[in-house]
């Protein structure tokens, strides 16, 4: 009988090797305290045990293992040699991944039963009631897999270039911090909060079911480098030992060379992009104990300064002016509208934020609806404006510094 959705799999226990690590840090852990508590005198210790938070924190860390364990095991885009195999093989979608489920199986609760029993097993707690230390564990264990394991999934939609669940997932996250969701004893709102989470799972499976429909992922791989900085690389040129070697042509050939340039960032990226940073600034200034206007709008100033300069430095890293500035003071050129426009986004960004913080110092009440929302209009500015890296790259009028490194302008490429 087939099974579209098996909720069964025996690949899906801990490996042996993880469990033995698990029993050998808790043993040593107990019998450590217990050595301890043997040097105590017997008139002051009422009992043997290895304190409670150190047991919470070995129980926790063994869940998130667990968590980080069901994605990378059984997730194809987590593991490079799986997803190889995967791509050759007959699979498809709407069959289950052969190598075991990345969705919650029966096993997952039975491991999480077993870690809950032994955090409640030989530590019965005098002013706590069993069921009482029971439900403290098992909330313990339940929440930690969770939260890794739904963060884990996150993290794997926005790998997999799932980006409509991720911008969903990118405004859910965040509400679980407001002060009507959070689960804040001593009276936690349980209800929203599970609400928001059950949520999050399914626009998470959402995600998941479309990214392996789209499976295989063709990522195109974007070079870290700045601007100018892509090298020319020439296959077993000169190489008489084998064919796959690469080698540099060295500056200034380096910066002259075609280059691959990322696609500017559309306005509708751009919109979501600042929605998201004003959301998640508007619910940690919820979340915060108490709205201080004068640290916000001063972090906003701060901020904006460094993302201003980081632009500067991504478009002019390496490249300088037609001439300097007392080339300009001679020829009567102040202004060089074809590289100084490069000026004109940063510019924008804290003149922005200085406005902003002055809106934010004499909104009251208003404070973090005001802060979320020069927030937002930060981003939108600092993504948005022009120009964009190719045109500035096509048009722009620069001049390519020579590097000051020793040594730089010899070619690595020698004739044969």
């Amino acid at each position: 009988m087939k099974r579209p959705f098996p909720f069964h799999s025996n690949l899906v226990w801990p490996p042996p090797v993880l469990v033995c690590l698990f029993i050998v840090i808790y043993s040593v852990a107990w019998v450590s305290f217990w050595l301890i508590g043997l040097s105590v005198p017997a008139a002051y210790r009422s009992t043997i045990e290895m304190p409670e938070g150190c047991r919470a924190v070995i129980i926790g860390f063994a869940a998130a293992s667990y968590a980080a364990l069901r994605l990378w095991r059984f997730h194809p885009a987590s593991n490079r040699g799986y997803s190889e195999w995967l791509k050759l093989s007959p699979w498809t979608a709407d069959r289950p991944l052969p190598a075991g489920p990345v969705h919650l199986v029966w096993q997952d609760a039975a491991v999480l039963g077993v870690l809950t029993a032994i955090g409640v097993c030989r530590h019965f707690n005098p002013m706590l009631p069993v069921t009482t230390l029971i439900a403290i564990y098992a909330l313990l264990t339940v929440a930690t897999f969770m939260f890794v394991y739904l963060i884990g999934f996150t993290c794997l939609l926005a790998f997999t270039r799932q980006w409509g669940p991720c911008l969903v997932l990118g405004f859910l996250w965040p509400t679980l911090m407001l002060p009507g969701v959070a689960p804040v004893p001593p009276s936690p709102p349980i209800l929203p909060a599970i609400g928001i989470v059950a949520a999050i799972i399914c626009v998470i499976w959402y995600g998941h079911q479309q990214s392996l429909k789209a499976f295989p992922w063709e990522f195109i791989k974007v070079s870290s480098r700045s601007l100018a900085q892509a090298e020319i690389r020439i296959k077993g040129l000169g190489n008489p030992s084998g064919a796959g070697t690469q080698y540099n042509l060295g500056w200034p050939y380096l910066m002259l060379s075609p280059k691959v340039r990322p696609p500017a960032i559309s306005q509708r990226t751009n919109f979501a992009l600042g929605a998201l940073a004003g959301w998640w600034s508007y619910c940690i200034i919820k979340a915060s104990p108490a709205d201080a206007t004068d640290p916000t709008s001063g972090f906003i100033l701060f901020f904006a300064i460094l993302a201003a300069l980081a632009r500067l430095g991504v478009y002019a890293i390496g490249l300088a002016a037609p001439f300097n500035i007392p080339g300009r003071i001679v020829t009567g050129r102040i202004l060089v509208p074809g590289f100084d426009k490069v000026f004109v986004t940063p510019l924008a960004v804290v003149v922005t934020a200085i406005i902003g913080g002055i809106i934010i110092n004499h909104s009251g009440d208003r404070f973090a609806v005001t802060a979320s929302i020069v927030i937002a209009v930060l981003f939108w500015v600092l993504f948005g404006g022009g120009p964009t890296l190719r045109c500035w790259a096509l048009t722009g009028q620069f001049r390519i510094r020579p590097p000051a490194s020793v040594n730089a302008n010899k070619q690595i490429i020698r004739q044969v």
